[in-house]
């Protein structure tokens, strides 16, 4: 038997001599099955028993592929009936279905910078707020060791001014980590070394907002988002339409024909509500970027912690020269190393290069050369599998917690993943929903805990989000997660503002 294995009922091939798994390949040609419209939508996939017998692997392996395609939202399972391809996961050529409703567009004032505003805590109180790692599990002697090895090896050429897209050899290593850890097909030609997905996403809206014209001089950013990003792009001087987010992500009824240069979107964990950009959605959406002549910002800022299987597949995968992926070392690493990377499309990397030159020429060479070994010598992988247990761990502390204290009158939202967990809250024996205003906050953290509205992350009006809390856990340990949740409790009965 030769290295290849073939099904004659997909025409399935399973190199078993690649480095892939045999269940990430099975995967990523089922989803390439799909995306070309061969399976088409409604479409009954071979059972795991029937697969697994056709090309000789084990049934787990099969039911590890499905697993992973039902979680992005490729194909859905009926019990008792089998599996089938979700309506509108292919990206063959569809007719357009963008509706002309309500532009959408948001002003540039309500996208400015916003703080949140401080309030009266007590002393001691457990502090929620979303997106902080646990700084104090740092590597601290191995990144010293490497930074040491850093400065020794590099040659004298690199003490001096560097390429804007950053050391070849750390962009060698992003690249086999992406396609190890996300399954990215991505050379070192394709990456660009930055600063952070803010830096990221500054340089994108300067070289496609700042050259577009009229109504094209406009972004589609989800809604809610990370305030800072909403407010740099108002500070550009962009016109922003606001796309709402449900429980399959970004609505695509949102989008506007003609009429935006970009959309930003966290397909794989929106920010801050959780949601995964379901597949149908996907399609849609580099349609759209297709039909309209625009780009897609992917962020992917917190892909190495998810908690229910592997990670999903990149949106950039469907699209390499619509979509501009994001992603940095802050939540995984440090955010304190302003360390990240872009993967930027052929006809962008002209200007990319011009731009980054012009803002702040190259990231440290000494940083860069350290990650570069963290990486090649697999630190940075064993750094984030322990960090990803502490995270499960305090995660299912947090849903203890809340279960415990709220019952069926808490839901989590969205998917297992990340550093926070965006909870809605419902009233108790048929009362109303809380809603978390100011003054609630307020009341909250004079009783030992500060607590962060979804509200705040709205740059638009959205009032399906008023009674949703973000409660960051991986920065807290678990006593402090369970001292926080029970001062939540106590706040949440004495009385908030009613709808």
């Amino acid at each position: 038997m030769g290295h290849f294995q073939e099904t004659a009922v997909l025409g399935i091939n399973l190199d078993r001599k690649s480095t892939r798994s045999m269940g990430s390949q099975l995967c990523d040609q089922l989803r390439s099955l799909i995306l070309s419209g061969r399976l088409r939508s409604g479409e009954r996939l071979p059972s795991t028993r029937e697969l697994a017998e056709d090309l000789g692997i084990s049934r787990t392996l099969v039911l590890e592929a499905f697993e992973q395609l039902e979680a992005e939202g490729y194909v859905e399972g009926l019990h008792g009936s089998g599996s089938f391809v979700r309506e509108g996961a292919s990206l063959a050529r569809r007719r357009a279905q963008t509706e002309a409703g309500s532009d959408g567009r948001a002003g540039a004032a309500l996208a400015r910078r916003r703080t949140f505003p401080p309030v009266a805590r007590a002393a001691a109180a457990v502090d929620f707020r979303p997106g902080r790692p646990d700084l104090g599990l740092f590597p601290r002697e191995a990144w010293a060791r490497a930074l040491a090895e850093a400065s020794r090896s590099l040659p004298e050429a690199a003490f001096g001014y560097g390429d804007g897209a950053g050391l070849p050899e750390l962009r060698e290593e992003i690249a086999a980590f992406l396609f190890r850890s996300r399954g990215i097909s991505a050379g070192p030609e394709d990456i660009f070394v930055t600063s952070g997905i803010s830096q990221s996403l500054g340089m994108a809206s300067r070289f496609l907002l700042h050259t577009a014209s009229g109504a094209r001089r406009a972004a589609v950013l989800e809604n809610p988002c990370q305030p800072a990003l909403s407010g740099l792009l108002a500070r550009e001087g962009v016109s922003l339409f606001a796309a709402n987010v449900d429980s399959e992500g970004l609505e695509p009824s949102s989008l506007p024909a003609d009429r935006a240069a970009l959309a930003f979107v966290t397909s794989s964990h929106q920010y801050p509500l959780g949601a995964v950009l379901s597949a149908p959605r996907r399609a849609a959406l580099v349609e759209w970027a297709r039909a309209s002549d625009s780009y897609i910002f992917e962020d992917d800022f917190d892909g190495d912690f998810r908690y229910g299987g592997a990670p999903l597949q990149p949106l950039r995968e469907l699209d390499p020269e619509r979509v501009l992926y994001a992603g940095s070392f802050s939540k995984s690493f440090s955010p304190g190393l302003r360390l990240g990377y872009a993967i930027v499309p052929p006809r962008l990397r002209d200007e990319w290069r011009a731009c980054r030159e012009l803002a702040d020429i190259h990231s440290c060479a000494f940083t860069q050369a350290a990650m570069a070994s963290f990486l090649a010598s697999g630190s940075y992988e064993r750094h984030v599998a322990r960090m990803r247990k502490v995270y499960a761990e305090r995660r299912a502390v947090m849903l203890a917690c809340l279960c415990g204290c709220f019952g069926e009158n808490v839901e989590v939202m969205g998917a297992a993943a990340g550093l926070h967990v965006a909870v809605r809250f419902a009233g108790s024996s048929g009362g109303h929903a809380p809603r978390f205003e100011e003054a609630a906050v307020t009341r909250i953290a004079s009783g030992g805990a500060i607590v962060y509205p979804a509200s705040r992350y709205a740059f638009a009006p959205y009032a399906g989000i008023r009674s949703v809390l973000l409660l960051g856990y991986g920065h807290l340990n678990p006593g402090e997660i369970e001292r926080g949740v029970a001062a939540l409790a106590e706040g949440l009965g004495k009385g908030l503002e009613k709808t």
